[in-house]
Order: structure tokens, then C-alpha cells, then sequence
């Protein structure tokens, strides 16, 4: 299926995911904006694809910038027709604590972010030629409970909503995507100490994202072995979580658990 050109903005694309599909879009020929709090990651990225790619500083957890940003974008694109919004963070729990401002950390990336974006680029959505296209990385995490997972997996749950509901409220100005990610090799995934089943590139990644998006589907999930194996949990959750339970009384009592 041949896209015409294309205003696309990705923010979190400094790496993983992002950079990935910033170098996608960028090949194809479309405008890419790249959004991300590090200048040197956003230039280095912008860098290798000249002319398509532009770099704009923006950390999607300040809510007063928003304005700022929105004016900036202006400057760069007349307008928008694919918004992804790919910003995200990862932080684990430490059972028993429950530290409340580890889970706002998160969920002010995860979740609030992806509203601050949308506040920035909606008067650009609004301008589009065409029916525009918002698309947010949510993650197969939100399906099912996973271990320490408690901030990481309820932010991306929640941002999931978030888009779903939105894509009754806003369904008159632009289509919606939830995507769903299972585990990517990223510098965020390098840092888990647990095996990652079928685990994927970015550039896997990145090419199941950019192809199947043309089709615009409510809810993209990948890979899809992972995506069956969790459902497949959700029908038959209790030993799922007994079978953890029992793995976190063992470690609680081994003098060893602090050690990770």
C-alpha cells in the first residue's frame, strides 16, 4: 500500500522504538518532528536522515511547556497527520514498600504524557488535509499482572484507556490506535534482570509498526505468540498468580532477595 507524504511527529524517539521508527518514516520519504528531552540524542538521530528528520526538545512530564511546544511545532509543520505517542519510562517496585512517588514518576510519562502531547499537537491535527492519525505505545504488560511490575504495567494499562475513550470524544477529528507492544530490545528493556519470550529489535518492531498502521486498526499487538500466550493467561488467571505468589513469600524469605 503506497502513503502519500506524510507529517508524522513521534515523541520518545531519541532511541528504541522511537529512533526506530523516526529512521522508518524518514525512509519513506515522510517530514518526521522527533520529540525527546536529551538535544544530543534527538540531533544524533536527526543527523543521519537530513532534511527529513527535525529535532524538538520536549519533555512530555511539564505541563507548563505545552504552550511553548505547541508554538514551536507550529514553526515546524503546517500541520500533522500521524501523531505517535511513543514517550515512556519503566521503574519496578520493591515489595512490601509501595513508594507513591516512584508510580507518579511513571505515570506522569506513561500517561500524562501522552496528554500533554495531544494538547500540543491538536490545533495541528486539526489542520490536516486529511483524516489524521493518533497512535499511542501502550503495552501487552497491561493485560495481565506481572511482578514488581505495579507502576509500569498500570500506567501503560491506563494510557490504553485513555485512547480508547478518546477515540469516542475526539472520533470526529482523528482515528485512534492502541498499540501493543511485548518485550523490545531498547536501553529500557536492557536493564531487566528476567527473561523476555520473543523478545524483538527495534527495527522488528518499528517495520510490524509502520506496516500495519497504514490499516489503522483500534488495537495493534506484537508479537503475536505473546499476545495468544497472555490472553490465553487472562481465561486462566489464578494459577498464574499463585504460581508468583509463591515465588515472592520464597524471595521475601531469602536473605538474598535485596541483592537485585
Amino acid at each position: 500500500m503506497t502513503v502519500s507524504h506524510q507529517n508524522v511527529w513521534i515523541t520518545g524517539a531519541g532511541s528504541g522504538i522511537g529512533e526506530a521508527l523516526a529512521s522508518h518514516y524518514a525512509a519513506q520519504g515522510h517530514t518526521v518532528v522527533i520529540s525527546g528531552r536529551t538535544p544530543d540524542k534527538l540531533d544524533a538521530v536527526a543527523e543521519r536522515h537530513p532534511g527529513k528528520i527535525i529535532p524538538l526538545v520536549f519533555d512530555v512530564t511539564d505541563d507548563d511547556s505545552v504552550p511553548q511546544v505547541q508554538s514551536a511545532l507550529a514553526g515546524l509543520l503546517s500541520h500533522v497527520d500521524l501523531l505517535i505517542l511513543n514517550a515512556g519510562s519503566c521503574e519496578y517496585i520493591r515489595a512490601p514498600e509501595l513508594d507513591t512517588a516512584l508510580f507518579r514518576r511513571v505515570m506522569d510519562t506513561n500517561h500524562f504524557g501522552m496528554i500533554n502531547t495531544l494538547r500540543a499537537a491538536l490545533p495541528l491535527l486539526e489542520t490536516a488535509p486529511q483524516r489524521p492519525h493518533v497512535a499511542g505505545v501502550c503495552s501487552l504488560a497491561g493485560f495481565i499482572g506481572f511482578p514488581r511490575a505495579a507502576a509500569y504495567g498500570s500506567s501503560k494499562a491506563a494510557a490504553a484507556y485513555l485512547l480508547n475513550a478518546l477515540r469516542l470524544d475526539f472520533g470526529d477529528l482523528f482515528d485512534v490506535t492502541v498499540i501493543n507492544p511485548g518485550f523490545v530490545k531498547t536501553p529500557m528493556t536492557e536493564r531487566n534482570r528476567f527473561p523476555m519470550p520473543f523478545l524483538m529489535t527495534t527495527e522488528q518492531a518499528a517495520a510490524a509498526i509502520t506496516r500495519r498502521l497504514q490499516r489503522r486498526p483500534f488495537t495493534l499487538n506484537f508479537p503475536r505468540r505473546l499476545t495468544w500466550t497472555l490472553r490465553l493467561l487472562q481465561l486462566f488467571q489464578r494459577p498464574w498468580y499463585r504460581h508468583h505468589m509463591k515465588q515472592a513469600d520464597s524471595q521475601r524469605g531469602s536473605p538474598t532477595h535485596d541483592a537485585d
